[in-house]
């Protein structure tokens, strides 16, 4: 038995370690976006606000609910953390909701709009986008919700049913997978 706990416990620390990992290179892929699209296209007002809604929806309050998230495996409080963190996942069935008709309203102001698109394409050449275009990382949010729920699995898996954390990432398990419908 405690040969097998020991085991668990080997196992769960390498996928919280893990999710912290991949959690870090999520959060520079998102601050990406932030910073270099929608912080400065609010204050440069090359899109009206709507347009600007339309496109990036709440992805300002996920890039903030994943770097509490982050905060919280950096101090080893999984549990807290991904506790905390399901309380935000209606940001992402919002984003999935929206995500055809940003992509749609993305193109539309690339053809219409000549400001934003010579914008996009400065944005693009920065070396820390590393040429990757602003519509692959705007479909980052649902991706990274697919890996919550395998992370959250791993961790069921690995810890102990006796334990109070068990019972606790069981119950985050029904809202992520609910909002991995993609």
């Amino acid at each position: 038995v405690e040969e097998q706990r020991a085991r668990w416990e080997r196992k769960r620390s390498r996928t919280a370690k893990e999710l912290l990992e991949t959690e870090h290179k999520y959060l520079e892929q998102l601050d990406l976006v932030v910073t270099f699209f929608v912080t400065i296209l609010k204050a440069k007002g090359t899109l009206k606000p709507a347009v600007l809604e339309t496109i990036f929806g709440p992805l300002e309050s996920i890039y903030l609910a994943s770097h509490v998230l982050s905060l919280h495996l950096e101090r080893g409080n999984l549990g807290p953390g991904l506790e905390n963190f399901c309380q935000n996942l209606e940001l992402y069935g919002h984003y999935a909701e929206n995500l055809e008709q940003a992509n749609k309203t993305l193109k539309e102001q690339l053809r219409k709009n000549k400001a934003f698109r010579r914008f996009k394409k400065l944005q693009e050449t920065r070396p820390q986008f590393q040429r990757r275009k602003l519509e692959d990382l705007l479909p980052l949010p649902l991706e990274r919700l697919h890996q919550y729920k395998h992370f959250l699995r791993d961790l069921l898996e690995n810890t102990s049913p006796d334990s109070a954390e068990y019972q606790k990432l069981a119950s985050m398990i029904p809202p992520v997978e609910a909002g991995a419908w993609i």
